[in-house]
């Protein structure tokens, strides 16, 4: 279904962030568990009211090597590695990053043909605060989500209603 591109690309995004940036709390490789909701309301195809969720596991290491294992009501489980500060890796019909903001901010960056969603996380001891954002690109009117498969849905803004992050 097309609509599991919102779900995957924004919970492979999630997955990304929900890793404490501080090594205070592990020696080699610290980890975040998260999940979220949301509602999408797409065009094309026509979905109203289709629930989304997320949730999962990150890992990052002292080597600057971060891992994602998640898995979403739509999309099924993935599976992600990407570099902390690397060049953007190539995703289906764009990229996604991955950046350091502050002492205990991760910002991951996913951008779309229409759009760019960022989530970002701040971890500070046992403390995790998340937020979800999807920002058309100039001269856009709706946004666009393209899959695995390489299938483009067009929506409406995704709703997230919920979000968690706890580091363990």
């Amino acid at each position: 279904m097309k609509i599991s591109t919102i779900c995957a690309s924004a919970a492979i995004i999630v997955a990304i962030l929900a890793i404490p940036v501080s090594v205070e709390a592990a020696g080699a490789t610290i980890r975040g568990r998260f999940s979220y909701d949301g509602i999408a309301n797409c065009q094309q195809p026509a979905i109203r009211n289709f629930p989304i969720h997320a949730e999962g596991t990150a890992v990052l290491s002292t080597d600057r090597n971060a891992s994602i294992d998640m898995t979403s009501s739509t999309g099924g489980r993935s599976q992600l590695k990407a570099t902390l500060g690397g060049k953007p890796t190539e995703a289906p019909g764009g990229s996604t990053s991955l950046k350091v903001i502050g002492s205990h901010t991760l910002r991951a960056v996913r951008d779309y043909p229409n759009n760019v969603a960022i989530v970002t996380m701040t971890i500070r001891g046992s403390s995790c605060a998340m937020t979800l954002d999807n920002r058309l690109k100039p001269g856009k009117k709706v946004y666009t989500f393209v899959s695995g498969s390489g299938s483009v849905s067009y929506c409406a803004r995704p709703q997230i209603t919920r979000t968690e992050c706890v580091s363990f």
